[in-house]
């Protein structure tokens, strides 16, 4: 009897030091997404437009991780009839009527590789009227060196005092200087760039960024990034597992006085699928014009450690559905971070992958 107690004292002892442990994170809040991830979506206003970006922090440099169609511009050419794009290339090759001049702009974007010429010059339609196959050249001959949107963009941040910023942060960039010095790079078949916003130094111990030709800051302090090894690949992306989308999705914050332009929107979803012809993640989340470039975490629910948080790449457009005219279907596209890391590692102009090779699996 005299053992019985014992193991019941040392039982109870046991349980109530568990329940101390676990008191903290009972009468605490636990927030569905970490306060500092506010901090890494970024609005690109141009005169041309806005996209979103993000900041992202590798050992050398800060980077500005963004949609390449932010950037550059797509390809495009007229032509008098219309031209029945193949379905495995309607996610980069369009053929669209104009209304006013009442003939059709064909546009591609990104770099038109071979594969992609061979494709398009067999369902090249036979007319005595136009040669689509000399159109065809001519793209993919203008498509090897994509040409900038504008010139002159202003990135914007958001940084709490409580993270050591102060509110808004303001960053200048003049995008041609930034190309010509090869601190700017894009992805020839998937829809990412990057800009080198800045050279990481250590400063008496501590990593500071010193901003690089072609980058001003004109307000605010710090820039708080996803951090180097923060992020999956392809491969370990779970269908099911819950997301977090940020972004500026600016046909919305535009028009609606409820919502400030300058600070980021979320939205909730989950992993509906993963195209693995295209390489590509779907999202059950809808998306608007300015989210382009967004960046995408899914959530990791492991147990007795709690959620761990990882980028998975950037959004690049929405899915629409047509009935009379197209909607949004409330999917969405992710390219994943394998493009991102590869396109870092690699470049993008004047490298192996301006041949249409990859490295995601």
């Amino acid at each position: 009897m005299k053992n019985v107690s014992i193991k019941y004292r040392y039982g109870l002892l046991f349980f109530f030091m568990a329940l101390l442990l676990l008191l903290p994170r009972i009468s605490q809040s636990d927030p569905d997404l970490p306060n500092n991830n506010l901090s890494y979506p970024v609005l690109l206003v141009s005169k041309v437009g806005t996209g979103s970006g993000f900041f992202y922090n590798k050992d050398d440099a800060t980077y500005l991780i963004t949609a390449r169609h932010n950037l550059f511009k797509e390809t495009t050419l007229r032509v008098p009839e219309r031209f029945e794009v193949p379905k495995p290339l309607r996610h980069k090759f369009f053929c669209e009527k104009d209304k006013e001049k009442k003939d059709f702009i064909l546009a591609f974007h990104g770099v038109m590789s071979k594969d992609d010429k061979d494709g398009l010059m067999k369902a090249a339609p036979r007319t005595i009227h136009y040669s689509f196959k000399e159109t065809i050249e001519k793209l993919y001959d203008e498509s090897q060196n994509l040409k900038l949107r504008t010139d002159d963009t202003t990135l914007f941040s958001n940084i709490p005092k409580r993270f050591g910023g102060k509110g808004i942060n303001e960053v200048k960039l003049k995008l041609s200087k930034l190309y010509e010095s090869g601190h700017i790079s894009y992805h020839p078949s998937h829809d990412v760039a990057y800009i080198r916003i800045g050279i990481i130094q250590k400063v008496t111990g501590q990593d500071q960024i010193k901003f690089v030709g072609g980058v001003t800051k004109k307000q605010g302090v710090g820039i708080i990034g996803v951090a180097k090894d923060n992020f999956k690949l392809l491969k370990d992306v779970d269908v099911g597992n819950q997301v977090f989308v940020f972004g500026y999705p600016t046909s919305i914050t535009f028009i609606d006085p409820w919502l400030d332009i300058r600070l980021p929107l979320l939205r909730k979803g989950i992993i509906a699928g993963i195209n693995n012809d295209l390489k590509a993640i779907i999202l059950d989340c809808p998306v608007f014009h300015g989210n382009s470039g967004g960046l995408v975490i899914e959530v990791e629910k492991t147990p007795f450690k709690g959620n761990k948080y990882r980028a998975i790449g950037l959004i690049t457009n929405f899915v629409p559905y047509k009935k009379r005219w197209f909607q949004n279907s409330g999917y969405s596209v992710v390219v994943p971070m394998d493009f991102v890391e590869e396109l870092i590692e690699f470049g993008g102009s004047g490298s192996h992958l301006n041949k249409g090779q990859t490295n995601a699996k």
